[in-house]
């Protein structure tokens, strides 16, 4: 079993060795949101207000692995994120996407 976020640039000898090659892509807007009431929110829709959401909709290369990573975060510091900590944190989990970083323009090209 291997995993990589860089598919594409293995060569086909390699993929070749393996039986199953599986691509996980980002979540969509519905799948981010039902996480999001999920994982922050212990499953209760009418927390999530209209600012959150759209924040969320901005989160366009989130995966669940990003939900999973702020879950453990908390653990680990032993904190209890509210809605709008547990958003910010997956904030920070989205912008160290490659696909996020390397999508900034520079300066006044912002």
């Amino acid at each position: 079993i291997c995993t990589t976020n860089l598919l594409d640039r293995l060569d086909q000898a390699a993929l070749r060795r393996f039986t199953f090659k599986i691509k996980f892509k980002p979540l969509t807007r519905v799948q981010r949101g039902a996480m999001f009431q999920v994982e922050a929110l212990a499953g209760d829709a009418a927390l999530l207000s209209p600012a959150i959401r759209a924040r969320l909709l901005l989160l366009e290369h989130l995966c669940a692995g990003d939900f999973a990573a702020v879950k453990r975060q908390a653990t680990i510091l032993d904190a209890e994120l509210d809605a709008l900590e547990f958003l910010e944190q997956l904030e920070a989990e989205h912008r160290l996407k490659p696909e996020v970083r390397e999508g900034r323009g520079m300066g006044f090209l912002q």
